[in-house]
């Protein structure tokens, strides 16, 4: 089993048991429907310059390599904002690098995400610090786990689409089960959309 699995499972298990540090890692710092409507002109007020995307169920469907003309201009309106955009995957360089190349911006495929290593490598590439850079994925146990443990905001957004991988049909399935769990603490639930300052 891979490294980036063994540490998503540890924490479902610890989250599943009540361990109160590794809950507070599964909560998004923001959460929001889609990647359209989360305020960027606000990450802009709080000194963020630099946002690392995930792909699959939050740029595009999983495995589809059809990017949205809405898609192609929100990063073109993000640019003119001049924030640092990153195309940031576990999935391999075959799915990545075409979406990289119809949005015109940097990628890093086969991350590791919630490694450490990911996001060294992240803004390693960019060139960013971690107190101005936000990660944005579906993924509670990759995207937010990954952000939050390394020490940089993370925003949660939901899945386009029902439709998964292997990889991604486990991570959601136990994702499933945590957000369950989080909605009977009054933690997180799905649908019910909130910022908080970063």
């Amino acid at each position: 089993m891979a490294k980036k699995h063994r540490l998503m499972l540890i924490t479902f298990f610890k989250v599943m048991l009540g361990f109160k540090k590794e809950i507070k890692f599964i909560i998004p710092d923001s959460y929001y429907a889609s990647i359209y409507d989360i305020d960027y002109d606000l990450l802009m007020k709080q000194k963020i310059d630099t946002i690392l995307f995930d792909i699959d169920n939050t740029i595009t469907k999983v495995d589809d390599l059809n990017v949205p003309q809405e898609t192609i201009n929100l990063f073109e309106n993000l640019k003119t904002k001049n924030f640092k955009l990153l195309i940031f995957s576990n999935n391999h360089v075959e799915r990545a690098q075409p979406i990289s190349k119809i949005l015109d911006v940097k990628m890093l495929a086969d991350a590791g995400k919630p490694q450490k290593e990911a996001y060294d490598k992240a803004l390693k590439i960019l060139d960013s610090k971690k107190e101005n850079t936000v990660a944005i994925g579906d993924q509670i146990l990759s995207d937010i786990v990954g952000a939050k443990k390394y020490g940089i905001k993370s925003i949660l957004v939901d899945q386009l689409s029902e439709e998964n991988n292997i990889q991604t049909g486990m991570a959601q399935k136990l994702q499933k089960i945590m957000i369950y769990k989080l909605t009977k603490m009054n933690l997180l639930e799905k649908g019910k959309y909130y910022i908080k300052k970063m």
